[in-house]
């Protein structure tokens, strides 16, 4: 039989609530405070591993999350992603569909080589590390698999984290650290487009005694990509170190270094003149002439986690997550394509193109402190979560045209200005040289070039929440309150310091019908911060949002196998939108936009031998209120009104074929909002699908597995009509191409 790993060191406690028992008993929740401190055996503790085929539903979230409770009980939209589904599926960035394992969620792509997108409920998603809000106007730099451990998607304001992020949501990585339990693993994954990766992951008891930990992670990738003239080349390193100062409290410290050169820049748009999908999905504007984007990451966390009692437990934490970018893409000049023949030896497709600089600095220092704990008034219980949360962030780029492609000798088709001219539906490569591209100066620093997009945020926030208990638990009221200041600097409002602030509270009720059945109510609120400059010149406002969702959760077969059925209406206030392709670093803002939607989530084991990831959501994301009506009614460009998705695996757990497996998954999406909106083409003519097929087979300490992408091959994108940002052409980017993936591990 497979070594069934499991968490009971961690999970015993917490899930004592979910005990399939009439006993009354049973239903006294007898959560461990300190379920990250050093009272857990951390020799029994279980890691996910890369070499793991035995499915494990997560039913804890990490202690970044605050929480200490079992979701089952929690009144909020909350999904896990483990490493063990995360491998699987072999996804080693964040922007490699992670999104199709929680409903609701949807991957933008755009700009992926740099920052990842991820909308929920259709708003953009705040992006947090180890808890703390780490989103900023460009970064943090797409993650790598290599130093993550888990992913946790909050639907919702979520008031009990942060209270100043996104009305949609927000998603968590969770990164690697020491656990003590003396294991090492090394793994290289091939697969197409010269995809060469390798990846080593060492968790090691440093001291005879336990109490000094280490963790180290490397990465390194090299691959191509289906378009022509994009490469990759990625490094991650990864130390941390955990020390277990005592039996209750502990300290831990992480580095992370990410460096990442991209060839191709972020030109992976496709024009067209008569539809989507007209030229081969290798098409590409960019040319072997133009030299690496580099971008890297310097990323430092800190955590001290101390038991005060057997009830209270106070956790500070520190982040400091620095993101820079040098580079250049090669553009299509704006809207010189030819639309059909013309005069002076014009063909159809005929285009000129530009050099645009993509020159960026992003910081995000933030540092938390925050408690949990528990007390009893009579036969009242009282669960509070209380803390306070601080952070600076500071964004400057320089996204400026630094000149068209140009040849003075004429060797090569030139119009009459001498741009180059370059034909989408006869493309060639590889005949420009340095002297046709322009010269951009950077003598100047970043901070005098891009002034226009300059800005220096910083907010407070403090936050208390108490959760009442009544009949033995089964009954749960919880009000909470979150203040939180705000200062800015731009170019905005004339270079002056701008301060806004707000109270955000949040009501829920919990009711337990069963051991294993829970529904929900909840009212959340947030507020955030927007930083941007308006076209009269004047500094964006807040935006305020509002949550209101209902919620059924239910555990089947012994716990193994979680659903969640959700219901929700939120709305954003203060839309904040690019002025367009006339006015760069500028935005508009009015109206609001409301979502609506049900969400459903499966997730988990049906027995030993199957797991299944099963997830859809309807949303109803436009905009309700704006001073133009032609946008009234619009999508919202994180939409797509249905999206399912699955994943189901079968592993042989006996017999002479043990440890061998096979799964199998599709994504969907229909009536899928273009982006830019354009009013009168709410939707993109095709809807998005892909089958997934794999294989893998696990013996002793030895793990290989084969995944195929979108089998079917089939042509899948996002894109534009025309009329989006005043252009007079279609554009699309090609997502989720064929391709297959070979990972070989080995755990010593």
């Amino acid at each position: 039989m497979l070594k069934k790993s499991t968490l009971w060191s961690v999970l015993v406690l917490p899930t004592a609530v979910l005990a399939q028992s009439g006993k009354p008993e049973k239903w006294k929740s007898k959560i461990n405070l300190a379920v990250d401190s050093t009272k857990v055996d951390s020799t029994k503790s279980y890691v996910l591993s890369t070499a793991n085929v035995v499915a494990n539903k997560t039913t804890i979230p990490s202690s970044t999350l605050r929480l200490g409770e079992n979701l089952l009980v929690t009144p909020q939209n909350i999904q896990v992603i483990d490493q063990r589904l995360l491998n699987d599926q072999m996804i080693l960035t964040t922007a490699e569909g992670l999104s199709r394992n929680v409903s609701g969620v949807r991957t933008i792509t755009h700009q992926e080589e740099g920052s990842v997108g991820i909308a929920v409920r259709g708003f953009q998603a705040s992006n947090l590390r180890n808890g703390m809000d780490v989103s900023g106007s460009f970064g943090p730099l797409r993650e790598d698999m290599a130093f993550v451990e888990r992913v946790e998607f909050v639907k919702g304001p979520a008031g009990f984290m942060m209270g100043n992020t996104q009305p949609g949501g927000f998603y968590n990585i969770v990164t690697k650290k020491p656990s003590g339990t003396n294991q090492k693993i090394a793994q290289m994954t091939l697969g197409s487009y010269n995809l060469l990766r390798a990846a080593v992951d060492i968790d090691q008891r440093l001291s005879n005694d336990g109490k000094f930990l280490g963790r180290f992670n490397v990465m390194g990738t090299k691959k191509g990509n289906f378009q022509q003239n994009v490469n990759h080349e990625q490094f991650v390193l990864n130390p941390s170190f955990k020390y277990n100062a005592s039996e209750n409290t502990n300290v831990i410290v992480e580095y992370i270094l990410s460096q990442n050169n991209f060839e191709g820049g972020f030109s992976k748009y496709v024009y067209g003149t008569d539809g989507f999908k007209e030229l081969k999905k290798n098409f590409s504007f960019s040319d072997p002439i133009m030299d690496p984007t580099k971008s890297w990451e310097h990323n430092v966390y800190g955590t001290i986690s101390h038991n005060l009692n057997e009830d209270w437990l106070l956790t500070a934490q520190f982040g400091y997550v620095r993101s820079e970018m040098k580079g250049a893409s090669l553009y299509a000049n704006y809207n010189t394509i030819a639309l059909k023949d013309g005069s002076d030896g014009i063909k159809k497709g005929d285009v000129t193109r530009n050099v645009s600089i993509n020159d960026a600095l992003n910081t995000s220092t933030v540092g938390q402190v925050f408690t949990r704990g528990k007390f009893k008034t009579g036969e009242v219980s009282h669960n509070i979560l209380a803390g306070l949360d601080m952070g600076k962030k500071f964004y400057v780029a320089d996204w400026s045209v630094a000149g068209s492609i140009t040849d003075t000798s004429k060797k090569l088709p030139v119009n009459a200005k001498g741009e180059v001219v370059f034909n989408i539906y006869n493309p060639v490569y590889g005949n420009l040289t340095k002297n046709m591209l322009p010269v951009y100066d950077r003598s100047k620093s970043l901070r005098e070039r891009g002034a226009n997009y300059l800005s220096d945020y910083s907010y407070s926030s403090v936050h208390i929440q108490d959760e009442v208990r009544f009949l033995q638990d089964r009954l749960r009221l919880a009000a909470g309150l979150r203040y939180t200041a705000t200062k800015k600097v731009s170019i905005a409002n004339n270079g002056n310091e701008v301060k806004n602030e707000a109270f955000t509270p949040r009501f829920s009720v919990t009711g337990l019908l069963t051991p294993t059945f829970t529904v929900y109510a909840l009212y959340d609120e947030t507020f955030q911060e927007q930083a941007g400059l308006l076209l009269n010149g004047g500094a964006a406002d807040p935006s305020y949002g509002k949550n209101k969702e209902i919620g059924v959760k239910k555990t089947w077969f012994q716990n193994r196998l979680m659903t969640n059925l959700t219901a929700y209406h939120l709305t954003k206030t203060n839309l904040l939108t690019a002025a367009g392709i006339d006015n760069p670093g500028k935005f508009e803002q009015s109206g609001e936009a409301t979502s609506k939607g049900i969400e459903l989530d499966v997730n988990g084991l049906i027995n030993k031998n199957w797991n299944v990831v099963f997830n859809y959501a309807y949303t109803d994301a436009k905009v309700t209120k704006d001073k133009d009506p032609k946008k009234i009614g619009g999508m919202l460009y994180g939409t797509a009104r249905h999206i399912s998705n699955a994943w189901i695996k079968y592993t042989v757990t006996a017999g002479n074929l043990e440890g061998l497996g096979f799964s199998a998954g599709y994504e969907y999406q229909a009536k899928r909002a273009t982006w830019p909106v354009v009013q009168d083409q709410k939707y993109l003519p095709d809807d998005l699908f892909s089958i997934d097929l794999g294989a893998s087979y696990q013996k002793n300490n030895y793990h290989i597995a084969l995944l195929v992408n979108n089998v079917a091959n089939r042509y899948n994108y996002v894109g534009f009509y025309p009329g989006a940002w005043g252009y007079t052409h279609y554009g699309w980017r090609v997502v989720n191409p064929q391709g297959f993936r070979l990972n070989l591990a080995y755990k010593f």
